[in-house]
């Protein structure tokens, strides 16, 4: 299946990500440019996205646009509109949220299709993965994933075929940047969804009462919050009484982290640390080996987006160019951690931090 070119579309644009972005934006975080395509002749318009403001053309703007600028900001965990026209008009502004992106399903779902693993977790942990007829391919849990179809990648699912299963309900996901390009064209094709993107712990359990809803399992959704709740508290029962600092490396070049709209500085918070970089805007943010050596983290974790825990690879932040001087690296201070649990939003999230808690727990040992 070929890559899907366009960032997000609507029922009027297909909007390709263009390189560079006005000198005005340029200091502002996660600023992207795009070109909005017309879909039926007439010269391309503009608009420029970034986490405080979101610009467009003058006539370009309509409802489809608002939703996909929702869509965009949400998959980098903001949750506040400011969509303007060039001319400075406010198109559309205020606090959303994933309710107005997701379209509930008439009655109890019974033939899903999941685009994101975190959401095949959820299906599983409710005992509901028989509704599933197809997902994404990045999914492998439960077991039973693997007797469906399979759509192509979780930030490029073959979208055509997702409306021709003719779903009752998608659980689609904007859990990390680029997955609006899902949720923008599931909405052009009229398929209902059920978009999820969590940043906390208490955002997963919200979203799987809803799910249990969706599906008429409101009772197994119950037992399965209060199984996760049971759980944290165990977790802080059990950390160090004094946090220390964590870089949790989500992808090695360019360095990507954690900012502070995202669900990890919870994992860390419960393994007895603090995220470096949590105070950061956004879900992920990109940093130099010059602020992580200026953080000062006492310990690393390579956790690399959609890399298996066999074959991530501590000594490639160890020995990294520019990280010379952090302690953490010189004292071999870094660890692996599975991205199937610290990078899936779902049931299973908690043994990411049993993990890094393990780790934290032999540093406080060392240390006393």
């Amino acid at each position: 299946m070929k890559k899907p070119q366009q960032q997000w579309e609507t029922a009027r644009f297909v909007a390709v990500r263009l390189p560079e972005v006005p000198p005005e934006r340029a200091g502002e975080p996660a600023v992207q440019a795009f070109e909005l395509r017309r879909r039926v002749g007439g010269a391309p318009a503009r608009a420029c996205f970034s986490l405080t403001k979101q610009v467009v053309e003058a006539g370009a703007a309509d409802e489809d646009l608002v939703y996909a600028a929702r869509a965009w900001l949400a998959a980098r965990g903001g949750r506040n509109l400011n969509l303007e026209d060039e001319a400075g008009r406010v198109v559309a502004a205020g606090v959303f949220t994933l309710a107005d992106l997701s379209q509930r399903a008439e009655g109890s779902a019974r033939r899903l299709i999941s685009l994101c693993p975190s959401n095949a977790e959820i299906l599983g942990a409710l005992e509901t993965f028989d509704r599933v007829v197809a997902c994404e391919d990045s999914s492998d849990w439960p077991a039973a994933v693997e007797s469906v179809e399979r759509l192509g990648p979780d930030l490029g699912p073959d979208l055509d075929r997702v409306a021709a299963l003719a779903p009752d309900l998608v659980l689609s996901s904007l859990s990390v940047p680029g997955m609006e390009r899902n949720v923008t064209g599931l909405r052009v094709r009229g398929v209902r969804q059920r978009v999820l993107a969590p940043r906390s712990l208490d955002d997963v359990l919200a979203e799987l009462v809803l799910v249990g809803e969706d599906l008429g399992l409101a009772d197994r959704a119950a037992a399965v919050c209060l199984q996760m709740q049971a759980e944290r508290e165990a977790l802080r029962a059990a950390r160090p009484e004094r946090p220390v600092g964590v870089y949790l490396e989500w992808w090695p070049r360019p360095m990507f982290s954690p900012g502070a709209a995202c669900y990890s500085n919870e994992l860390i918070a419960l393994a007895g640390g603090f995220n470096v970089f949590g105070g950061r805007a956004g879900a992920s943010v990109e940093v130099t080996a010059e602020e992580v050596v200026a953080a000062d983290p006492a310990l690393c974790f390579v956790s690399w987006c959609g890399v298996a825990e066999a074959k991530l690879d501590p000594d490639n932040l160890i020995k990294r160019a520019g990280l010379e001087a952090l302690p953490a690296a010189r004292a071999g201070r870094v660890y692996r951690l599975d991205e199937r649990f610290s990078g899936r939003p779902g049931p299973r999230m908690l043994e990411a931090a049993r993990i890094m808690g393990r780790a934290i727990a032999g540093l406080s040992a060392r240390t006393q």
